[in-house]
């Protein structure tokens, strides 16, 4: 038990609805102390009866995932709405996934962009990636595949790997925004180069093909058994054909 770890717990103890939250992620973490799902859910627990909001989204997440205590997806979403709604930003995002993925509520696409909306303005890239992919598929509202890629490419320009690799393939097909396998490629391969699945999937099905790269049977095989590697179907099934 470390130094810093008592002078949290005593904070804690005194009431420090800040300093609960920290006991809670100590705890969690097992920094400075033995790992305790179950004391980290009792110290989230007492901070967010006092209003904390990290506290509160803290809390959330341990019942979306059942840490420390049964697993209690509506008490999770109420967690994130009353943290959301005092603008704490993870918890508008992780809200938004809950309507989203109809989690501890119901699925209510437009409540979900909403929140995503919100987060991204309290600067939440990955929020601004998602809105992207509700455009793209006009999940909660009308399709725009040119809002979608504008969007993307943003995200791009910020390092988001998803936001590449669905940009990559909306410019290999010309769809939103112009159609250039040039361009295609070296988004692929720089999502590629951080572990997206998909951009490994195309960049296979393009280097089959030779279109946006030279076409290599060697490089193709390359690509697929990562993509393959990380999951993906379909290239597991073109290696088979192959």
């Amino acid at each position: 038990m470390s130094a810093g770890f008592k002078e949290v717990l005593e904070a804690a103890s005194g009431g420090d609805p800040n300093a609960q939250n920290a006991l809670g992620y100590m705890y969690f973490e097992g920094s400075g102390v033995e790992k305790d799902l179950a004391r980290a859910f009792i110290w989230f627990d007492l901070s967010a009866a006092q209003g904390d909001p990290e506290g509160q989204c803290n809390l959330g997440y341990m019942l979306s995932h059942g840490y420390g205590a049964n697993r209690n997806p509506e008490e999770a979403f109420e967690m994130y709405r009353k943290s959301a709604e005092q603008g704490y930003v993870r918890a508008q995002f992780n809200l938004a996934n809950a309507y989203s993925d109809g989690m501890g509520t119901a699925q209510d696409w437009a409540e979900a962009m909403r929140w995503y909306g919100k987060a991204a303005e309290g600067g939440s890239l990955i929020a601004r990636y998602r809105m992207g992919v509700m455009l793209e598929e006009g999940r909660g509202v009308p399709a725009s595949e040119e809002a979608a890629a504008e969007i993307y490419a943003e995200c791009a320009e910020a390092g988001h790997a998803g936001a590449m690799s669905r940009l990559g393939a909306m410019a290999l097909e010309g769809r939103g925004t112009r159609k250039s396998a040039d361009r295609a490629a070296k988004l692929l391969l720089k999502a590629a180069g951080e572990g997206d699945a998909p951009a490994m999937l195309l960049l296979g099905k393009m280097s089959m093909a030779g279109e946006g790269v030279p076409k290599s049977a060697a490089n193709a095989e390359k690509w697929l058994k990562k993509a393959a590697a990380r999951g993906s179907e379909e290239a597991k099934s073109l290696l088979k054909a192959a």
